[in-house]
């Protein structure tokens, strides 16, 4: 079998860890001789060295459509496309079969601020021709899976759920965060690694933090895309997206102070992440709305780290694979906020040891997740040729 996955666009956090790991699986398969990825040329994928190390895989860089004339010999040998982000991209017809994974409904499920009507119907009309005309819709969670079908109809009913918040964390990984990143956080903390998006929540999460009883024992520790920017002074505050300055403002109305109780460290390499939910007092996530589930609890969980998490559907249907006691909240109301975070330190003991405890529960390794894909591949080739594919 020889696959094409297709990705010029994805997220830099868990998108491109997802696209790492997923990849490097599915050339491990039996039956697989060549996986050809495609990024952007100004793609920041990181580990490309380490992917080429598999021997099976071509990594290609390309800016045109995939139906582009210049594209043409991306395609040459290929049984099968995949599309991995088709968020943001436009759907181009093809002569193969075809496989994309909606990861998430965040933007039909959590419109953003600001967002004009005509942009939604956009993504809307996007996203509708990448269901109505792939051959086959893989989805992160039954989750997705239900709101597709809320969004745009019984087509969606056909999707295949395979789940992918399994832990990236790698078997080695270094127990101790760098000296340069030591140096900028506090002994002890509570961490939230996440990008900035509306939908991730800083905002009530630094208004329950700001109540809760322990916000001076253990400060909050963000990281993630823009994180770093609430450093810049209000009222100057400026940045590339428009909610930066109503976080900045939400810490100076609530009292919070830079390095005193809150640590916006901005975008952390993958070398020091493990160490930094491992050493951490608690991880806690109290975003609004996720597609698979959260890599970060994931990890947290893996590593014995608590976690403190938003009730919502997809974080049940994630966790109850764990058993590990959870720290619920609402994660619209910030007296919930500060109430989990309040009761999780008042009973810490417990809830460190059921976390220790279930380090140790079952988990799906991404050869399991890969060969799903693998499956999933095959069916699609049958039903668009009619023909096994060997």
């Amino acid at each position: 079998m020889n696959i094409l996955i297709w990705s010029n666009q994805f997220s830099i956090g868990g998108g491109m860890r997802l696209l790492f790991n997923l990849t490097a699986a599915i050339a491990r398969q039996p039956g697989v001789e060549r996986v050809r990825l495609v990024v952007a040329p100004n793609s920041q994928l990181r580990n490309y060295v380490e992917l080429q190390k598999t021997g099976n895989i071509e990594i290609c860089y390309n800016s045109n459509p995939i139906n582009h004339p210049q594209s043409s010999h991306l395609l040459t040998n290929m049984n099968v496309v995949y599309f991995f982000w088709p968020h943001t991209e436009q759907f181009q017809a093809i002569d193969r079969p075809t496989v994309c994974t909606f990861h998430d409904t965040t933007i039909f499920d959590f419109v953003p601020p600001f967002m004009k009507g005509d942009e939604l119907s956009f993504h809307w009309r996007l996203s509708k021709k990448w269901i109505d005309h792939t051959s086959s819709v893989v989805v992160s969670s039954q989750h997705v899976k239900n709101r597709l079908i809320a969004h745009f109809g019984s087509r969606s009913e056909q999707a295949f759920v395979i789940p992918h918040a399994i832990t990236p964390i790698a078997n080695v990984y270094n127990r101790k965060v760098s000296p340069e990143l030591s140096s900028r956080i506090p002994s002890d903390y509570i961490i939230y690694p996440s990008n900035t998006s509306p939908h991730k929540n800083h905002n009530n999460l630094l208004m329950g933090f700001a109540k809760s009883r322990y916000k001076r024992k253990y400060p909050l520790v963000l990281t993630g895309y823009l994180t770093d920017k609430l450093r810049i002074p209000f009222p100057d505050s400026t940045s590339e997206v428009n909610w930066i300055p109503a976080l900045v403002s939400t810490m100076k109305r609530t009292g919070l102070l830079l390095d005193r109780q809150v640590y916006p460290l901005g975008f952390v390499g993958d070398h020091d992440i493990p160490a930094l939910i491992k050493n951490a007092k608690a991880l806690i996530m109290p975003s609004l709305s996720e597609g698979g589930g959260s890599y970060p609890v994931e990890e947290a969980l893996r590593l014995g780290t608590p976690v403190l998490c938003s009730d919502i559907p997809v974080m049940r249907e994630h966790l109850s694979r764990h058993s590990a006691k959870i720290a619920w909240f609402d994660p619209h109301n910030p007296d919930s906020i500060a109430k989990a975070l309040d009761d999780l330190f008042d009973d810490y003991d417990t809830y460190k040891l059921s976390a220790l405890h279930g380090v140790h529960d079952a988990t799906h390794t991404w050869d399991d997740i890969a060969k799903q894909y693998i499956e999933v591949f095959r069916i699609t080739f049958w039903r668009y040729y009619g023909k096994i594919l060997y």
